[in-house]
Formats: structure tokens, C-alpha cells, sequence
């Protein structure tokens, strides 16, 4: 493995470490719990009518959980990047022993 590739590796394990503190922060879970059923309630409580309200509504509530799908797949990436990592080095573990 090239040092461009395990550097690139690193960073992504560092950054799937710094997605899982997000993911796991108390205050971002609630706030995005907070928006996903401030958007729902108000999809629920629009008219007949609201059709532009709604889909606005929809749209919010729709990017709240991209945001949240986007933390996961970096965390994803960063278990691909930790066994990828591991598998590098059980050979040259081997070696010395």
C-alpha cells in the first residue's frame, strides 16, 4: 500500500471517528428529532389547499434525514477504511513474529 493511500485511509477513519461523536451528540440528536417532527406535524396540519406548503414541508423534512444518512455513511466509510487498514497490516504483523 502506497503512504498516499493509508494517509487517505487515516482520514477517513478520523472522520468517521468524528461523524460518530456527531451522530452520538445528545443536543444534534435532539435538534434534528426536534426538526424531523416540527416538519411532519406540519405536513399533518396543512390544508387542502397548502399543495406548495406541503411540498416545501416534505422537502425539509426529506433533507433532515439526508443529513443524518450522510453522518452514517461516513462512519461506514471509516469501518471500510479501519478493516482495509487491518488487512494491510496482518501481513507485515506476521513477518516479524
Amino acid at each position: 500500500m502506497k503512504k498516499e493511500e493509508e494517509a487517505k485511509l487515516h482520514q477517513e477513519v478520523g472522520r468517521a471517528n468524528k461523524a460518530r461523536q456527531l451522530l452520538n451528540n445528545s443536543l444534534l440528536k435532539e435538534s434534528l428529532d426536534q426538526l424531523k417532527e416540527l416538519y411532519n406535524q406540519g405536513l399533518l396540519n396543512t390544508g387542502a389547499k397548502e399543495v406548495e406548503t406541503r411540498e416545501k414541508l416534505w422537502q425539509a423534512y426529506q433533507i433532515v434525514g439526508k443529513v443524518e444518512q450522510h453522518i452514517k455513511e461516513i462512519i461506514d466509510t471509516g469501518k471500510l477504511a479501519t478493516k482495509q487498514l487491518d488487512d494491510f497490516r496482518k501481513p507485515i504483523k506476521a513477518k516479524k513474529f
